[in-house]
């Protein structure tokens, strides 16, 4: 009888998917965590799909029908997923790479800041609990011009608290002055020129139990624009298509990590 073992059956049960710059230093494992620069693409329908397109040659000769040979000309591989989050990231990319632009308008006067996310106003910031804030030329340490905040908590019309995430503890800030606070929610969205050039790095993880992979495209282009459905009974979706390139240094096109015994068996 062959060697049979259900335990060796994997089932991707969870997981997540990363992108970031070309450049960014990445993991050499399946465990390490992320470089900071790792932006997650939040939720995705049911996993992702790895395509091998392996192109060849038959090569048959004059005595024979039979093919005689096989010859590999062409080989490329590319990763599909359908993200389920409309945020920065996804409608970037969804749109060729097009710059999602903060159109917000800014509170009025001076913005200080204090110990443990406090923010004051000089003027009335209209803010309410689980607004997104975005700040511009802050002095104080613990906040990134240009990242979004969340309030977490207001205690006046000119005073309020920020979390680096929704609902999130107090961030760690020191006291300073920011040149302006305004609301993150408003944007534009610009597309980019006709030539797509955008290139990035794709990080997947995906777990069964203890078990874990991850795959990461080290050099990474959209190989086509999505098709986008808005409609009033389901929710909008972002199918994107990423074809693995060589990397400028020439290693692989995809780098694969594992804890799992039964590769290595």
């Amino acid at each position: 009888m062959p060697n049979l073992d259900p335990t060796q059956i994997r089932v991707a049960g969870n997981g997540a998917l990363w992108k970031a710059p070309l450049g960014t230093p990445i993991p050499t494992d399946s465990t390490t965590s992320w470089n900071a620069a790792f932006i997650h693409l939040g939720y995705a329908t049911n996993g992702f799909t790895v395509k091998q397109n392996l192109k060849t040659k038959q090569i048959s000769g004059w005595q024979s029908l039979d093919v005689l040979r096989v010859i590999n000309t062409d080989l490329d591989r590319s990763v599909s997923f359908e993200s389920l989050e409309s945020d920065k990231q996804n409608l970037s990319l969804a749109w060729g790479g097009g710059a999602v632009t903060n159109t917000g308008v800014a509170v009025g006067g001076a913005v200080t800041v204090a110990t443990a996310g406090a923010i004051t106003t000089a003027t009335a910031h209209g803010f309410s609990v689980g607004d997104a804030v975005i700040f511009t030329g802050t002095g104080a340490t613990g906040i990134t011009a240009g990242t979004p905040y969340y309030v977490t908590s207001v205690g006046s019309a000119t005073t309020f608290v920020i979390s680096a995430t929704k609902g999130g503890a107090a961030a760690t800030t020191s006291a300073g002055t920011a040149t302006s606070v305004a609301s993150a929610a408003p944007y534009s969205l610009t597309f980019p020129d006709a030539a797509i050039t955008t290139e990035f790095i794709l990080g997947i993880d995906w777990s069964d139990g203890s078990t874990n992979q991850r795959l990461i495209l080290q050099r990474g282009a959209l190989l086509s624009l999505p098709t986008i459905k808005y409609v009033r009974d389901d929710a909008v979706r972002y199918p994107m298509e990423v074809q693995a390139l060589k990397p400028a240094d020439g290693s692989q096109s995809i780098l694969i990590f594992g804890n799992d015994a039964a590769a290595t068996s």
